[in-house]
């Protein structure tokens, strides 16, 4: 294993946390208006480390490096809602520290999509009949 492909593979696992505690903790608070209990969209906020993370496992199980390049469009969707919610607030602070939760996933994806990352996957062996 090529040490970029489990570099990509542990930042993408890691990478995924942070935006998983944020998912988690939307669900838990029902959203941004939490008044008549959890917004049904709220749940779909967990796709996005769900889906990096099975992106990370493929990887590292040489099955595929686009999962966890692509992984990173949720990711910075919601970082982005992140973003937009914090500078709409009267006591908003620094706008761009939410966007320390690209730093890990964007590396991951790019690091994943190097050449010799892909050829390792592409050259794995196949399943014969």
């Amino acid at each position: 294993m090529p040490p970029l492909a489990l570099t990509a593979g542990v930042l993408g696992l890691v990478g995924a946390l942070p935006t998983l505690f944020l998912a988690v903790v939307a669900v838990a608070l029902g959203g941004l208006s939490a008044d008549a209990g959890p917004d049904p969209w709220t749940y779909l906020l967990l796709a996005a480390p769900l889906v990096q993370v099975l992106g990370a496992a493929w990887l590292l199980a040489r099955r595929s490096w686009l999962l966890l390049v692509l992984a990173v469009v949720p990711v910075a969707v919601l970082a982005g809602a992140v973003v937009w919610a914090a500078t709409g607030t009267e006591d908003a602070g620094n706008a761009g520290l939410p966007l320390l939760l690209l730093v890990a996933p964007v590396l991951a994806a790019v690091l994943a999509a190097t050449p010799r990352v892909r050829r390792w996957v592409a050259g794995r062996p196949r399943r014969t009949r």
